[in-house]
């Protein structure tokens, strides 16, 4: 029974299906109607998340995990200012450090093959880059995933799998409550390689949160403000108790889970499309060349984010996320009315944002890469319907951290290199979708030769 529910909830066809409202389970709908969004994703609504779903991270005290929107308020608002515009901007170095090592080893990955070159997986390098960037900017740790021969990095293939179980995990709390107490020795010594680098990377942030509750100080020792600044601040805490040890790991857990996937997913887009469409890359390189003009001046995330094209580019990159659960709310005992609607209580209910991202009425020709949206008249009326961190008090925390890092890593890529498509031995973008997107097929792979000026 529990394989044939999850083969329907991570099938895409249950959700495309005609009607404006589906019955996914006796007590969960989904919304097709674009207009439902903002009824249920509003800054006024302050619906708790459902169980279901959010329980099956088992990281039920951190701001992504908790239910009910008081205590999830609480904790975002310690963390909002570390990963606020302000804080991005002046530690933008850290990411870009990052960015760096990414096209050492893509300059190396193409060193290494014949007159050709060999190519790269950008997805798996894409992904090895957000696990190094939420490493290096939330706990100051080199976690060197990028430096990985091909980005076989362990954890980034072990991520690949666990976000897989999440979708067990939702119907099997038995699930949830073993692998809470599998202990992290016998993780970490038994088992396969993948298995063991996520058990060695739980341990690794456990043994930093033990290290600074044992000596506070020791966070005076870190090279840049870490997300542990703010968690364990007491003014920022306004008189409440610090968070506990189990606290702080699910906070850290969560921050690496949302802010190393999302880059991987949304960068392997954006590259997908721009490398298919040679007068989109040509005219995307342009701009870069006349905005970069010397390899050596690398210019600044406030200088890139200016670059009209680059940024449709980057905009038309998230639109065309090719995943992302619906993130599922409980209806207040009042009920509510959801695109002309009306729901009782108790019910949960969701859409799934492609129906906005990907509707007709919304983006005309809305499977089409066209960054050009972004440029016309109506551009400024188009914003409010990019939806893909969410809207109201629970979008996503890391928006900010997460559009600074496409900015930086597409710009590097593509005017650092003469990137072209490996048609061989890449797949397109289907996905199975398992809160995040999984590709089905092969992976994207370009040859990136560097250039020269």
């Amino acid at each position: 029974m529990v394989r044939e529910i999850i083969q329907a909830v991570t099938s895409l066809d249950i959700l495309l299906s005609p009607g404006e409202v589906v019955r996914l389970t006796p007590n969960e709908l989904h919304f097709s109607n674009p207009a439902a969004y903002n009824d249920i994703y509003n800054h006024k609504n302050k619906w708790d998340k459902d169980h279901l779903l959010y329980g099956a991270f088992d990281q039920d005290t951190s701001s992504f995990g908790s239910i009910h929107y008081s205590d999830a308020k609480q904790r975002r608002d310690m963390i909002a200012p570390f990963l606020s515009r302000a804080s991005i901007l002046r530690m933008q170095d850290v990411i870009q450090e990052r960015v760096n090592v990414l096209c050492d080893a893509l300059a190396r990955q193409f060193a290494a093959g014949d007159t050709k070159g060999k190519s790269s997986n950008l997805m798996l390098g894409f992904h090895c880059f957000g696990v190094d960037v939420i490493m290096a900017f939330c706990y100051a740790k080199n976690w060197d995933a990028t430096k990985v021969p091909d980005f076989q990095s362990d954890i980034v293939l072990a991520s690949k799998v666990a976000i897989r179980v999440i979708t067990i995990r939702k119907y099997s709390r038995t699930l949830v409550k073993v692998m809470r107490h599998i202990p992290v020795w016998f993780g970490k010594n038994f088992g396969t390689p993948m298995t063991k680098a996520m058990f060695l990377f739980q341990a690794a942030l456990m043994d930093q949160i033990d290290e600074i509750l044992r000596n506070p100080a020791s966070l005076e020792n870190a090279p840049h403000k870490i997300i542990y600044h703010s968690l364990l601040d007491p003014d920022a805490n306004k008189g409440r108790p610090l968070p506990s040890r189990l606290s702080l790991w699910h906070e850290a857990q969560a921050l690496f889970g949302a802010g190393s996937d999302t880059i991987a997913v949304a960068a392997t887009t954006a590259s997908y499309h721009i490398l298919h469409n040679p007068e989109i890359q040509q005219r995307l390189v342009n701009e870069l060349r006349t905005a970069w003009p010397d390899l050596e001046e690398v210019p600044r995330y406030e200088v890139l984010e200016k670059l009209p094209y680059l940024t449709a580019v980057v905009k038309e990159g998230i639109r065309l996320f090719p995943g992302g659960a619906a993130l599922p709310r409980v209806v207040p005992p009042e009920g509510a009315t959801i695109a002309g609607t009306f729901v009782p209580g108790g019910t949960v209910v969701a859409q799934w944002f492609l129906y906005v991202l990907r509707s007709p009425t919304v983006f005309p020709d809305p499977d089409a890469f066209i960054p050009e949206r972004w440029l016309g008249e109506d551009a400024k009326a188009l914003e409010a319907s990019l939806v893909s961190f969410s809207k109201g008090p629970r979008s996503c925390i890391g928006m900010n951290l997460a559009y600074c890092n496409m900015y930086l890593v597409i710009a590097n890529i593509f005017r650092r290199f003469d990137a072209t498509l490996d048609a061989e031995r890449s797949g397109d973008l289907s996905v199975v979708e398992h809160f995040e997107p999984v590709f089905k097929g092969p992976h994207l792979h370009a040859y990136c030769k560097p250039v020269s000026d």
